[in-house]
């Protein structure tokens, strides 16, 4: 399983507050601006709210839609989602980031490190394939 941090703009919330739609700005290659959405899912509500900013770490997934454009041709798209999302020590968000206990063996590392959730740490249903 795949795991991935993102930051960036809440732009738009939805599900009963459990879920947000992020956009993370970054420069292309050519010098211009680009934009990458991104869906958060949480397991709790998370309080946040459009214009908000922040850092966020989850399971990563990707779905590929097939639509039709203007023209009536077939076209695709991926949409990718962070699963379990947790804030990552940004002060501007309004979720506390994850603390590993100390007895777990990943707490130790140096200090200042970026360290991640066991995968145990999401709650997936019974009937995932793995």
């Amino acid at each position: 399983m795949a795991f991935a941090e993102i930051e960036g703009t809440v732009t738009r919330t939805f599900f009963n507050g459990k879920g947000a739609e992020v956009t993370e700005t970054f420069a292309k290659n050519d010098g211009s601006e680009g934009k990458s959405r991104f869906a958060l899912w949480f397991k709790e509500p998370h309080g946040l709210a459009e214009g908000d900013s922040g850092k966020w770490r989850g399971a990563l997934s990707v779905k590929v839609d097939e639509w039709k454009d203007q023209n009536d041709e077939i076209r695709h798209s991926a949409k990718i989602s962070l699963n379990g999302a947790k804030a990552v020590g940004d002060k501007s968000s309004r979720q506390a980031a994850p603390v590993a206990p100390a007895d777990e063996p990943w707490a130790a590392a140096t200090p200042g490190a970026t360290t991640f959730p066991a995968p145990a740490a999401f709650d997936f249903p019974a009937e995932t394939p793995f």
